[in-house]
């Protein structure tokens, strides 16, 4: 398996679960030759295992890493498919180096907030027991009750369900203000979660529906299954797909439910009715009256988090400001009459809070006065 053809061939057959076991051989056979050639050893034939099973999301994760923001974000899986043979070999290649680091992880994690753009998320498991990803040693993390939660060195998180029917019960991710952390489900699909936001799914998804609970913001990348559609409930809104891809933001401190389509289908159904959203187009329901709005959109926008940016269209300061609390860990306070004026642009979320807040300053004549995370906007 040397040519281009051969490899995206296979991860398509891979990706679909169509492998034969003889596809499968070739596939680790293809792996093994790259363990070679970086003279990585395996612990354990469990840790082999499980970097075998991460191999398509690490090549995802290294081609989205690199992919510039486009007009439209087309899907991982899209984006895996058109990858060169170079570009998988070197995401196979950086799979086993990091996978041999001793490197300690820095602890960002707090019960609050962490340093502005750490992978950083407490998993509660269905028992009670809590575990602090940032910093959690990696391997088997939990195994227990048919459930195994796994943890390689660049802080993927691999959660799995035996095939076997039991009592099915909850877990919950949740990710601190500052942090964003992405997980693969036990069906397949991936979700990026944003700051200040948690999830929750079955240990196992043994219903008609696999239906999850969000509070925050999240990318999903759902699996596909006709016969078992994906529900998302968030802020008083359920979004239903069979396999699709999309962006639901839901704060609590927020006054609205937005959803967006990436690619697929979905319907989204509030309070006061439902609608069907086409890929490009938002629904968004407010929570003052109740009503929905679907309109066309700009996805790069709803996705801007995921490229690491704050993209402002047409906000107001509060809007503005409570986006930039959940991820610099700020308490704000205003003091004067309401500014009525609307901001738009776009700015890296990697970049310090006092460039921002004087950039803001030059387009409104408004002042920040800040003393350590408290913020009062002087208006």
């Amino acid at each position: 398996m040397t040519g281009k053809e051969d490899i995206i061939t296979l991860l398509k057959q891979y990706e679909a679960g169509a492998c034969s076991p003889e596809q499968k051989a070739l596939l680790e056979k293809w792996f093994a030759e790259r363990q070679a050639s970086s003279g990585w050893r395996w612990s354990s034939e469990e840790e082999r295992l499980l970097v075998q099973r991460l191999m398509r999301s690490q090549i995802e994760d290294q081609i989205f890493k690199k992919k510039k923001p486009e007009k439209r974000i087309f899907t991982l899986r899209k984006i895996a498919v058109a990858a060169s043979v170079l570009l998988c070999c070197f995401a196979a290649a950086w799979i086993f180096r990091t996978g041999s680091t001793d490197k300690e992880v820095k602890r960002y994690y707090t019960e609050k907030a962490v340093k502005p753009g750490s992978k950083a998320a407490r998993l509660t498991l269905s028992d009670g027991s809590e575990i602090t990803l940032d910093d959690a040693d990696t391997g088997m993390l939990f195994n227990k009750g048919g459930v195994k939660v796994s943890k390689l060195a660049n802080g993927q998180l691999l959660y799995e369900a035996a095939d076997a029917p039991f009592q099915n019960r909850n877990n919950t991710l949740s990710i601190p203000r500052g942090g964003q952390y992405r997980i693969t489900l036990p069906d397949g699909t991936v979700v990026w979660l944003n700051s200040a936001t948690s999830l929750t799914w079955p240990t196992a998804f043994t219903d008609k529906e696999r239906v999850v609970t969000l509070s925050g913001e999240a990318y999903f990348d759902v699996a596909k299954n006709s016969e078992q559609p994906f529900k998302v409930r968030a802020g008083g809104a359920e979004i239903l797909a069979t396999g699709t891809s999309f962006n639901i933001s839901a704060y609590e401190d927020e006054d609205q439910v937005s959803a967006t389509l990436v690619e697929g289908g979905v319907n989204v159904t509030g309070p006061n009715g439902m609608v069907s959203l086409k890929p490009g187009q938002q629904a968004t329901i407010f929570s003052g009256n109740n009503q929905m709005q679907k309109k066309d959109v700009d996805t790069d926008q709803a996705l801007a988090w995921l490229q690491g940016n704050f993209l402002f269209e047409d906000q107001d300061i509060r809007s503005i400001m409570r986006n930039l609390a959940r991820w610099y860990n700020l308490e704000i306070s205003y003091e004067g009459k309401p500014n009525p004026m609307k901001f738009g642009g776009t700015y890296s979320r990697s970049k310090g809070l006092d460039e921002l807040l004087k950039h803001l300053e030059s387009l409104s004549g408004m002042r920040f006065s800040i003393n350590n995370n408290k913020v009062t906007v002087l208006m």
